[in-house]
């Protein structure tokens, strides 16, 4: 049986899965019901068989290989939202973070291999989990993935079975991501269009003219708003896929946040 080791400090690991254990009157549509502490480190020194293609086969334009500058895993009320669902075998520095009002935490198993263990201590097979973080919490991991097919999941009882778990699959040649494009500045005329992914507003500070609309759509499984701070624009919860639109009449800075997970900031800058 494969084993996974959670290690405070860099140190060898044998085994071929390593790992060193953030919402306007507007218009919405698909809606539906349901300062942080310093970053932990742990790291794992590379294994062999990873993926070790370089350069522009892995850095296509307009993509780049998500292992790199941080693999992001976003935890909050109830999903668990990697950066992608699948990556390349190899090293990789897992990045978790809490976004949302509860304590949660994270763990991975393995689930194509054999697990015989069933206690869930991160001794036992092919499971790895966490300390449970505080919201606003987030914890850095530096690991090796040999393929397969992997549970990702929150370890805090029962937030597993509110939606807090997932399959995520190592495989070589898994597709790139898309990279982040820069916010464009405001073309008047033109409809702004934001998305809410990862439990985050993106962009982070969005730029428009008097009299355009912006529509937020939410791209991830949990529910969110678009809550205008001190009373405003207010979505209501929007479900997956689902959106909201806003027309700003007049020039100001608009600040909001998701009402369900206030940890998720974000703002509105229209100019005349």
């Amino acid at each position: 049986m494969k084993r996974l080791t959670l290690l405070p400090t860099a140190a060898a690991l044998g085994s071929a899965l390593l790992l060193a254990a953030a919402c306007g009157g507007g218009e919405n549509s698909a809606a539906t019901e349901p300062a942080a502490p310093a970053d932990d480190t742990t790291t794992a020194p590379a294994t062999t068989g990873g993926d070790t293609t370089t350069g522009t086969a892995q850095t296509a334009a307009g993509s780049v290989d998500p292992r790199q500058g941080g693999f992001e895993i976003a935890l909050g009320e109830w999903a668990l939202t990697p950066e992608a669902e699948s990556i390349r075998p190899g090293r990789a520095t897992f990045v978790i973070t809490n976004r949302g009002k509860m304590p949660h935490g994270f763990e991975i198993e393995r689930e194509d291999g054999d697990d015989s263990s069933g206690s869930g201590s991160a001794d036992d097979g092919d499971k790895v989990e966490t300390r449970v973080l505080q919201p606003g919490e987030s914890v850095s991991v530096q690991l090796n993935l040999s393929e397969g097919v992997y549970k990702l999941e929150c370890n805090v009882d029962g937030h597993d079975d509110m939606g807090m778990e997932m399959l995520f699959e190592v495989k070589k040649g898994a597709p790139l991501a898309k990279k982040k494009a820069a916010p464009a500045a405001p073309q008047a005329g033109n409809a702004v269009a934001a998305d809410i992914q990862g439990f985050v507003f993106e962009p982070a500070t969005i730029q428009a003219k008097v009299g355009q609309k912006v529509t937020w759509t939410n791209h991830d499984p949990a529910p969110h708003t678009v809550t205008q701070e001190g009373g405003g624009f207010d979505s209501g919860q929007m479900g997956a896929n689902g959106k909201f639109t806003h027309a700003f009449d007049q020039p100001g800075e608009y600040r909001y946040i998701c009402a369900l997970h206030p940890g998720m900031k974000g703002t509105v800058v229209v100019t005349g």
